[in-house]
C-alpha cells in the first residue's frame, strides 16, 4: 500500500492543506465527546481538573509520537502501517481491526451524543425510537457527504470546525467570567475519593481520541511529512486548552446534580449564562454540526484505513474496492455496522448509553495507541544501538510516557468496557486466519491466469518467429 500508488487515485488539487489537514484533527477530536462529556464527569467534581491534566500530558505525549511516526514513513494507514513496519503482518492487521471497530464503535457514540442535543434543539421525544431515528439520520447524513469527494469533506470540516471552536470559546469565556465554585460540587463517584482519578481520565480520553486521524490518510494531504505532524500537534495543544476551560465553565455555570443528569450540558450552560433558551438552542445547533462535522472526517479516515488493509490483503478483498477513487464498501459497511450498534445499546437514558458506547470505543482504540506507540519506541531504540542516527533521550522518555499513558487509560475505562472490547479484538483472529487461507488460493489462481497469458504470449511470438 505504497503511497504512490494511493495518491494517484486523487487529482494534486482535490488534496487537503495545512489548514484542512488541521481542521480534520481538531474536527475528529472535537465532536459531540466534548459537548457531553462535562455531564458525565460531573459527579468528579473537583476531580476533573486533575483529570484534565493527566489526560492533556498523555495526549500531547501521543501526538509527538504520531509525529514522529508520520515522518518515518510515507505509507498511508496510521497505526496499522506503523505495527505492520515494525512487528510485522500479524501485528499490522491487530492495529487495522482495531482502529476499524473503534471507527464504528465511535461513531455510534458521537451518533447517540448528537441525538441528546437534537432532543433540546427540536424538544423531540425520549424514546428509544426517536433516538435511533435521529442518530441514524446523523450517520447517514455524513456518509452522503463522503461520497461526494475528498473536497466537500475538507469544505465541510474546515466549515463546522470553525462554528463549533467559536461557539466552545464563548461558551467558555462567559463561562468562566460566570464561574460559581460552589456548583462544581465535591467528588461523588468511585467512593469520593483520588481513586476515582482514572476512570475521570478515561471518560475524558474520548474526548481526546481522533488526534492521530490525519496520519491514516496522508495519501489525502498534500507534503504530508510536513503538514500531518504540525496539524496533530497544534490540535492537540489548541483543544486541551479549550477543553478544560469549557468543561469548567459548565461545571461552574450548571448546578452538579442538575448537571449529572443532562443529555445536553452545554446547551443547559448556554441557557443559564445567557438566560434565555434560545442559547440553549443555538448551541444545541452547533454541537448537531459538530457531530455531523466530527463525523465527516471519522468516516474518511475509518475507510480509507479499512480499504488499505484489504487492499494488503489483511482485510476482504471487496473493502479495497473503489468507486471514483473512494472507498465506498468499506464507507458503507462501516456506518451499517454502528448503525446495529445503536439498535443494540439503545435501552436506557441517553447519558448512561453514551457513557457505555464511549468506554467502550476508548478501550479499543487506546489498543491500537499501545501497538504505534510499541511500534516507535522499538524503532527510536534500535536507532540508540547503532542503526541509523541516534533517537535522543527526551524523545525516548516521552515516548516510553505516552506507553504508559496509553496502558493505564485501557485498563481505566473499567470491567465492562474491558471484557467487551477483548472479545471485538479477539474476534479479528478467525478472521485474520480465512482471510491468510483464502488468500494463497486466490494468488495462486492470479499467478495461473498470469501464467497461462504469459504462455499464450510466448507461443504466438513462436509463431511468428516460425513465420518469418
Amino acid at each position: 500500500m505504497s503511497a504512490p500508488a494511493d495518491r494517484r487515485l486523487l487529482a494534486p488539487d482535490d488534496r487537503l492543506g495545512l489548514f484542512a489537514t488541521l481542521a480534520i484533527v481538531v474536527g475528529g477530536i472535537v465532536g459531540t465527546g466534548i459537548f457531553t462529556v462535562p455531564a458525565a464527569l460531573a459527579t468528579y467534581g473537583w476531580l476533573s481538573v486533575p483529570a484534565f491534566a493527566v489526560v492533556g500530558a498523555g495526549s500531547l505525549t501521543l501526538a509527538l509520537t504520531f509525529a514522529r511516526l508520520v515522518r518515518r514513513t510515507r505509507r498511508s494507514g496510521g497505526p496499522y502501517v506503523y505495527a505492520d513496519d515494525a512487528f510485522g503482518r500479524f501485528a499490522g492487521f491487530l492495529a487495522a481491526w482495531t482502529y476499524w471497530i473503534q471507527g464504528w464503535t465511535g461513531h455510534a457514540t458521537i451518533a447517540v451524543a448528537a441525538a441528546g442535543y437534537a432532543e433540546a434543539l427540536f424538544g423531540l421525544g425520549s424514546g428509544q425510537l426517536t433516538r435511533f431515528a435521529v442518530a441514524g439520520a446523523v450517520l447517514w447524513i455524513a456518509v452522503l457527504n463522503n461520497l461526494v469527494g475528498t473536497r466537500s469533506v475538507g469544505a465541510v470540516a474546515v466549515a463546522t470546525t470553525v462554528l463549533k471552536i467559536t461557539a466552545l470559546a464563548i461558551v467558555a469565556v462567559a463561562g468562566l467570567l460566570a464561574f460559581h465554585p460552589g456548583n462544581v460540587g465535591p467528588v461523588r463517584a468511585h467512593g469520593g475519593s483520588w481513586t476515582a482519578l482514572p476512570s475521570a481520565s478515561a471518560l475524558l480520553l474520548f474526548s481526546f481520541l481522533g488526534m492521530e486521524s490525519a496520519a491514516v490518510a496522508t495519501n489525502r494531504v498534500r507534503d504530508p511529512a510536513r503538514n500531518v505532524p504540525r496539524a496533530i500537534i497544534a490540535g492537540v495543544a489548541g483543544v486541551a486548552v479549550l477543553y478544560l476551560a469549557g468543561t469548567l465553565a459548565v461545571q461552574g455555570t450548571v448546578p452538579q446534580a442538575r448537571l449529572a443528569e443532562s443529555g445536553a450540558p452545554f446547551a443547559d450552560a448556554a441557557q443559564a449564562i445567557f438566560g434565555g433558551a434560545w442559547a440553549a438552542k443555538a448551541i444545541a445547533a452547533v454541537a448537531l454540526i459538530s457531530a455531523l462535522g466530527s463525523l465527516n472526517g471519522f468516516n474518511l479516515v475509518n475507510s480509507e484505513m479499512a480499504a488499505g488493509a484489504a487492499r494488503d490483503g489483511l482485510f476482504p478483498r471487496s473493502l479495497s474496492r473503489r468507486v471514483r477513487g473512494l472507498p465506498v464498501p468499506a464507507l458503507l459497511l462501516n456506518t451499517s455496522l454502528a448503525t446495529a450498534l445503536i439498535a443494540f445499546n439503545a435501552a436506557g437514558n441517553l447519558l448512561a448509553v453514551f457513557t457505555t458506547l464511549a468506554l467502550l470505543s476508548t478501550f479499543v482504540y487506546v489498543f491500537g495507541y499501545v501497538l504505534s506507540v510499541a511500534a516507535e519506541l522499538s524503532h527510536s531504540l534500535a536507532r540508540r544501538s547503532g542503526d541509523g542516527p541516534p533517537t535522543g533521550t527526551l524523545a525516548i522518555a516521552a515516548i516510553a510516557l505516552a506507553m504508559a499513558f496509553s496502558l493505564w487509560m485501557a485498563g481505566a475505562t473499567g470491567a465492562e468496557a474491558v471484557q467487551r472490547g477483548t472479545v471485538l479484538i479477539l474476534l479479528g483472529i478467525p478472521i485474520y486466519v480465512i482471510t491468510q487461507r483464502t488468500k494463497p488460493r486466490r494468488e495462486a489462481r492470479v499467478g495461473t491466469v498470469k501464467g497461462s497469458k504469459m504462455a499464450d504470449d510466448i507461443h504466438v511470438a513462436h509463431r511468428r518467429s516460425d513465420a518469418e
